[in-house]
C-alpha cells in the first residue's frame, strides 16, 4: 500500500512537471502577426535562445532539434522565453509588459551608482507594434498623442516626473497611465 501511494505521488509530480514544462514554451515570433496569433517558430519547452547582447550583437541563436539556427534581430519581431514575450527594436530586446491601447515595455539597463554599476529597470512605449520604441516620458507621450488634449493635460496634471509613469495600481491591475489613456475616449495616435 505504501509503495502504491509513493508511485501515485511520483506520477502526480511527474505529470505536474510536464504541465509546467509545456507552459514554458520558448520560441521566436518571426512577424508581428505571429506575435498577435501566438505562433512561435522554433518552439520548444526548453530555454535555448542565445541573445548575443554583449557588444550589441545583431543576431540571436536558437537551438532547434539539435541544430543551431542564427537569425538577424532586425528581421524578426521578437521571442518568448520563460513565459514572457519580448520585441526587438534596433537590435535591442524589450520586455512586453502591457499591450492594452499602446504597448509598454521594460528593460534593465546598467546605470552608474555610487559604488559602480547596477541594473535599473527603465520603461518604454510604442503607439503600436509597428512604431518606434521610445522612452516612457510625458514629453514623448504628448508628442505621440497630439490630438488627445484631455489625455495630454491629464499626464501633465497627474505625474510630477517621468518615473511616475510606470506606477502600477495593484487593485485595478492596471498602469495608471493606461487608466488615463482609456479615460479619454478621444485619444487619436499620431502615426508618424
Amino acid at each position: 500500500m505504501k509503495t502504491s501511494i509513493k508511485v501515485l505521488f511520483a506520477a502526480i509530480l511527474m505529470i505536474q512537471g510536464l504541465g509546467l514544462k509545456a507552459q514554458n514554451t520558448t520560441g521566436v515570433y518571426l512577424t508581428e502577426n505571429d506575435y498577435k496569433d501566438h505562433k512561435l517558430t522554433y518552439a520548444s519547452n526548453t530555454d535555448k535562445i542565445q541573445l548575443n547582447e554583449f557588444f550589441g550583437g545583431n543576431t540571436i541563436a536558437v537551438v532547434n532539434e539539435g541544430k543551431k539556427v542564427n537569425l538577424n534581430k532586425n528581421q524578426i519581431f521578437g521571442y518568448r522565453l520563460a513565459n514572457q514575450d519580448y520585441r526587438f527594436y534596433n537590435n535591442t530586446a524589450y520586455k512586453i509588459i502591457d499591450t492594452a491601447g499602446f504597448t509598454i515595455y521594460s528593460r534593465e539597463k546598467l546605470t552608474q551608482q555610487a559604488k559602480g554599476y547596477a541594473p535599473v529597470v527603465k520603461y518604454f512605449y510604442s503607439v503600436n507594434n509597428k512604431q518606434a520604441v521610445k522612452d516612457l516620458t510625458v514629453a514623448n507621450l504628448t508628442a505621440s498623442f497630439p490630438k488627445a488634449t484631455d489625455f495630454r493635460y491629464s499626464l501633465q496634471n497627474n505625474f510630477r516626473n517621468d518615473a511616475e509613469l510606470a506606477s502600477y495600481d495593484k487593485v485595478a491591475k492596471q498602469y495608471e497611465v493606461k487608466y488615463l489613456y482609456f479615460a479619454h475616449k478621444s485619444v487619436i495616435a499620431n502615426n508618424q
